[in-house]
């Protein structure tokens, strides 16, 4: 300790900080500016281990909410891509037959009135409900998609060699004939039916009527029965 302890007025001062045990001299200039204060170790509270226990399980909670919402948006991705394509589809094909329709009812103008001789009536997405008187009706046309045409004849006269040619597209046409007149039809349906009943009265030499056409997811009828007539009662 030679060195580290002098005197200043009678008194002895330390120079430096040093062991007092001689066997284990350090030196006088060391520093311990490098440590830090630590408090003491206390005991734990019940509130804390409950705040720590809580704090532990939210983040379980949360670490298993989003792997469940990962699951569970896995499993419906694609059911939901498969709706959004439907409804992508269906947009697309109701916008494309409407813009049809408005092309094919300017192509194909609808045209006969209660007297004319010869009709040719289009009914696209609409309907069509005419009565004719013509004196010498020839026939024509009638033509339906996602429509409907109801013609009454039966206050017309028929000209010799008469025909009418039926289509129809998701529609329907109903004819009304008299009951003096013999029908002949060829119409043909795919998805539908064509419907042509024979008179209620056989008369010779009728005038006959030629009906061809096709119906395709739809209906063509032609009866001589009104549609408003009560059935018989005994």
């Amino acid at each position: 300790m030679d060195g580290a302890v002098g005197e200043r007025g009678r008194e002895r001062v330390v120079h430096a900080t040093v062991l007092v045990d001689e066997r284990e001299p350090v030196e006088g200039g060391a520093d311990d500016s490098h440590l830090e204060v630590v408090a003491a170790t206390g005991p734990v509270l019940d509130v804390d281990r409950r705040r720590a226990g809580e704090s532990s399980l939210q983040q379980l909670t949360d670490g298993r909410r989003v792997h469940a919402a990962m699951v569970v948006t896995r499993r419906y991705a694609g059911p939901v891509r498969l709706f959004r394509s439907l409804i992508v589809f269906k947009l697309g094909f109701w916008t494309g037959l409407l813009g049809s329709a408005a092309l094919l009812k300017r192509v194909l103008p609808s045209s006969g009135d209660a007297d004319s001789d010869e009709v040719a009536l289009v009914a696209i997405f609409e309907g069509i409900e005419l009565e004719n008187r013509a004196k010498a009706f020839r026939g024509g046309s009638m033509f339906t998609w996602f429509g409907g045409i109801a013609v009454d004849l039966r206050n017309a006269t028929l000209a010799p060699d008469a025909r009418l040619t039926l289509n129809t597209l998701w529609g329907g046409i109903a004819i009304r004939v008299p009951p003096d007149w013999h029908v002949e039809s060829t119409a043909k349906a795919l998805g539908g039916g064509v419907a042509v009943k024979p008179p209620q009265v056989e008369v010779p030499d009728a005038p006959r009527l030629q009906i061809d056409g096709f119906a395709l997811l739809g209906g063509i009828a032609v009866g001589s029965k009104s549609p408003d007539a009560e059935p018989a009662t005994g």
